[in-house]
């Protein structure tokens, strides 16, 4: 087994072939993410065909992410596809859809803007790089003098920090993109502008019994605010640095991710760090020196999985881009490789037989100088029980169903196995030997740490652990 880091690749225009996607799941992609505020379903459902094509045919487990784009604010379109803002100007963002955008004004998605913009407050498009101050309004408009310049395109992004928005986090769009995702089996489904674990309620409302992983993207203050309440809620995190660095002074990013990864870490909860990553390797087959680091310090800071954006989406290099957060993620698991699980501060052990089990799993491991831990799963618990511990020893997950092996995609240090349906302990201990071997991982005399619930087949009932000398 490689890298216990786990990448997820976006999927885009210039990923969107057989070819390319064998490629990056051959150079270290686990999970591909679908950007649902681009594409149609057909497109969609497209790609999800390609996947499934890729991974039967390379015979791994590949999990796949749609990410639904919430209440994004944009501008519109313009007459010529951008117009050059200059600071000082004027500038007018109308609510009415049919204004055409010219240098003067343009149209807005946010039909609140008059009702929550206030006057002296100031907003920013594209991410940041256009700021705008409201210096006056109308019945469907408001006026800005801008303070930050820029060449703004059609369709761009708006935020507007430190107000809080009258529309709803869950659109009706998200809701028929939702209904789509749950009709295609994806594995997980990451929630945009999440502002209180409100949202993640309605959002589960919604999944009602689909087996579906929920990601809760941290990209508003609130959500800052909120984040033990969301914690209880998802299945994962993903920072989202693009919105956030925009929604909070920039400089204030860098502390907000670390103590979200401790906080995650803490409490046990999948974390997956995103935005700008390898930003530069869009353009360029190489990444900056500060990009590097910044995956690196990510991974040690204990981000369960990097992801890629524009990087693999649109990028000239998707697969170049998935090859150096490979080679990035096995450096900066060496400086991990030299600490044990007592050497850094434990997630909180909860006072349940099936945390108790996977606590005790890493440990013995460590203690008995064990090449892996076993873990025979029906829902995929048990492995990731044991995963938030990132113990120092892989964790080879078996199941008997496809889509469990599919959702420990994600998981750290986990690599989901499909195996038979076993029905007793002999039959266990057998396969888990076998799978050792076949891996190459064990030879005999070695010790294996295997983990299981018994009676079989009983859901959350994580209660055996046995250290095995291979023979």
């Amino acid at each position: 087994m490689g890298k216990r880091t786990k990448i997820v690749a976006t999927l885009g225009p210039t990923s969107n072939t057989m070819e390319t996607i064998c490629e990056l799941i051959d150079n270290g992609a686990n999970v591909f993410r679908l950007n649902f505020s681009h594409g149609t379903h057909e497109v969609h459902a497209a790609l999800i065909n390609l996947i499934h094509e890729a991974t039967k045919k390379l015979n791994r487990h590949i999990g796949i992410l749609g990410d639904l784009c919430g209440p994004k604010i944009r501008v519109g379109k313009f007459a010529n596809g951008s117009v050059v803002l200059k600071e000082g100007q004027t500038f007018t963002l109308s609510q009415d859809q049919g204004v055409i955008g010219g240098e003067k004004h343009v149209s807005t998605s946010y039909q609140y803007l008059v009702k929550d913009v206030v006057i002296d407050s100031t907003i920013f498009l594209d991410d940041g790089n256009i700021a705008l101050k409201a210096i006056g309004k109308g019945p469907d408009w408001v006026s800005f003098i801008v303070t930050q310049g820029g060449t703004l395109k059609d369709n761009k992004g708006m935020n507007i920090p430190g107000i809080k928005l009258s529309v709803e986090t869950i659109t009706e769009k998200d809701k028929a993109d939702l209904r789509f995702i749950i009709e295609q089996k994806l594995d997980f489904v990451a929630l945009s502008f999440v502002r209180s674990g409100n949202d993640l309620v309605e959002l589960r409302k919604l999944i009602g019994e689909a087996p579906i992983r929920v990601v809760a993207k941290i990209e508003k203050p609130e959500a800052v605010d909120d984040l033990e309440a969301i914690l209880g809620l998802t299945d994962a995190v993903m920072i989202a640095r693009g919105d956030l660095g925009v929604e909070v002074p920039i400089e204030q990013v860098p502390a907000i991710q670390k103590h979200i990864l401790e906080r995650c870490y803490r409490r046990g909860i999948l974390a997956i760090t995103a935005t700008q990553m390898l930003e530069s390797m869009i353009a360029n087959q190489r990444p900056t020196r500060a990009e590097t680091t910044d995956v690196f310090n990510a991974i040690l800071d204990g981000t369960d999985a990097v992801m890629l954006s524009g990087e693999t989406a649109v990028g000239k290099y998707p697969v170049a881009a998935v090859k150096m957060m490979l080679a990035i993620a096995t450096e900066a698991e060496k400086v991990l490789s030299q600490h044990t699980t007592s050497d850094h501060i434990l997630p909180e052990v909860k006072h349940e037989v099936e945390d108790i089990v996977a606590h005790a799993a890493c440990e013995a491991a460590e203690n008995a100088g064990s090449r892996a831990i076993i873990a025979f799963t029906n829902s995929g618990n048990t492995a990731r029980n044991i995963s938030k511990y990132h113990p120092s020893v892989p964790v080879f997950a078996l199941s008997p169903f496809d889509n469990v092996c599919r959702r420990l995609s994600l998981s750290w240090g986990v690599e989901p196995i499909l195996s038979a349906d076993l029905r007793n302990t002999d039959e266990m201990f057998t396969v888990a030997e076998r799978t050792m071997k076949e891996q190459h991982l064990v030879k005999t005399g070695d010790v294996i740490v295997i983990v299981a619930g018994v009676p079989f087949g009983v859901k959350g009932n994580t209660n055996m652990m046995k250290l095995h000398k291979v023979s």
